[in-house]
Protein backbone atom coordinates (compact mmCIF):
# COMPACT_ATOMS: atom_id res chain seq x y z
CA UNK A 1 0.00 0.00 0.00
CA UNK A 2 1.06 3.59 -0.47
CA UNK A 3 1.64 6.03 2.37
CA UNK A 4 -0.92 8.41 0.84
CA UNK A 5 -3.64 5.79 1.46
CA UNK A 6 -2.72 5.79 5.13
CA UNK A 7 -2.63 9.59 5.20
CA UNK A 8 -6.19 9.70 3.90
CA UNK A 9 -7.49 7.02 6.26
CA UNK A 10 -5.98 8.73 9.30
CA UNK A 11 -7.04 12.23 8.27
CA UNK A 12 -3.48 13.30 8.97
CA UNK A 13 -3.23 16.59 10.82
CA UNK A 14 0.47 17.22 10.23
CA UNK A 15 3.04 15.70 7.93
CA UNK A 16 6.78 16.09 8.20
CA UNK A 17 8.62 14.73 5.19
CA UNK A 18 9.21 15.23 1.48
CA UNK A 19 6.29 16.48 -0.61
CA UNK A 20 6.24 13.27 -2.67
CA UNK A 21 6.35 10.93 0.33
CA UNK A 22 2.78 9.79 -0.35
CA UNK A 23 4.18 7.46 -3.00
CA UNK A 24 6.31 5.53 -0.51
CA UNK A 25 5.48 1.83 -0.28
CA UNK A 26 4.42 0.47 3.10
CA UNK A 27 4.52 -3.33 3.37
CA UNK A 28 4.32 -3.80 7.14
CA UNK A 29 2.93 -2.03 10.19
CA UNK A 30 4.17 -2.27 13.77
CA UNK A 31 2.56 -0.66 16.81
CA UNK A 32 4.40 -0.18 20.08
CA UNK A 33 5.38 2.32 22.74
CA UNK A 34 8.24 0.07 23.87
CA UNK A 35 11.29 0.99 21.84
CA UNK A 36 13.03 -2.24 22.85
CA UNK A 37 10.26 -4.10 20.99
CA UNK A 38 10.61 -1.78 18.01
CA UNK A 39 14.34 -2.49 17.81
CA UNK A 40 13.62 -6.22 17.52
CA UNK A 41 11.51 -5.74 14.40
CA UNK A 42 13.07 -6.87 11.11
CA UNK A 43 10.45 -5.87 8.52
CA UNK A 44 11.00 -3.79 5.39
CA UNK A 45 9.06 -0.69 4.32
CA UNK A 46 7.74 -0.47 7.85
CA UNK A 47 5.26 1.99 9.32
CA UNK A 48 5.56 2.49 13.09
CA UNK A 49 2.47 3.58 15.04
CA UNK A 50 3.23 5.02 18.47
CA UNK A 51 2.09 7.61 20.98
CA UNK A 52 5.66 8.43 22.01
CA UNK A 53 7.02 11.86 21.13
CA UNK A 54 10.70 11.61 21.97
CA UNK A 55 13.73 11.89 19.75
CA UNK A 56 14.56 8.31 20.71
CA UNK A 57 11.62 7.14 18.56
CA UNK A 58 13.29 8.58 15.46
CA UNK A 59 16.71 7.30 16.46
CA UNK A 60 15.28 3.80 16.89
CA UNK A 61 13.41 4.11 13.60
CA UNK A 62 16.63 5.05 11.86
CA UNK A 63 18.51 2.08 13.30
CA UNK A 64 16.12 -0.46 11.80
CA UNK A 65 15.17 1.45 8.65
CA UNK A 66 11.58 2.44 9.39
CA UNK A 67 10.00 4.34 6.49
CA UNK A 68 7.44 6.38 8.45
CA UNK A 69 6.22 7.00 11.99
CA UNK A 70 2.62 7.84 12.93
CA UNK A 71 2.27 9.74 16.21
CA UNK A 72 -1.20 9.17 17.69
CA UNK A 73 -3.43 10.80 20.30
CA UNK A 74 -2.95 14.29 18.85
CA UNK A 75 0.43 14.53 20.57
CA UNK A 76 2.76 17.27 19.43
CA UNK A 77 5.78 16.26 17.37
CA UNK A 78 8.90 17.96 18.73
CA UNK A 79 11.34 20.03 16.70
CA UNK A 80 14.06 17.56 17.65
CA UNK A 81 12.04 14.70 16.19
CA UNK A 82 11.48 16.63 12.96
CA UNK A 83 15.17 17.49 12.62
CA UNK A 84 16.27 13.89 13.17
CA UNK A 85 13.62 12.60 10.78
CA UNK A 86 14.82 14.98 8.06
CA UNK A 87 18.41 13.82 8.58
CA UNK A 88 17.38 10.15 8.32
CA UNK A 89 14.71 10.45 5.58
CA UNK A 90 11.93 9.27 7.89
CA UNK A 91 8.41 10.61 7.43
CA UNK A 92 6.45 11.65 10.54
CA UNK A 93 2.65 11.75 10.43
CA UNK A 94 0.53 13.13 13.25
CA UNK A 95 -3.07 12.09 13.82
CA UNK A 96 -5.72 12.96 16.35
CA UNK A 97 -6.95 9.37 16.60
CA UNK A 98 -6.00 7.19 19.56
CA UNK A 99 -3.60 4.35 18.88
CA UNK A 100 -6.32 1.68 18.75
CA UNK A 101 -8.42 3.62 16.23
CA UNK A 102 -5.30 4.32 14.19
CA UNK A 103 -4.53 0.61 14.01
CA UNK A 104 -8.09 -0.20 12.95
CA UNK A 105 -8.01 2.38 10.17
CA UNK A 106 -4.63 1.23 8.87
CA UNK A 107 -5.83 -2.38 9.02
CA UNK A 108 -8.79 -1.51 6.81
CA UNK A 109 -6.45 0.08 4.27
CA UNK A 110 -4.26 -3.03 4.32
CA UNK A 111 -7.25 -5.30 3.74
CA UNK A 112 -8.40 -3.20 0.80
CA UNK A 113 -4.94 -3.21 -0.84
Amino acid sequence: MKLKQIQEALEIDSLYGPVDCGNLDINSVFTSDLLSDVLMCELENLLLITSLTTEQVIRSAGIIGITAVVVTNNKAVTRGMIKLAEEQDIVILQTRFPTYETCLRVGRVMEAS
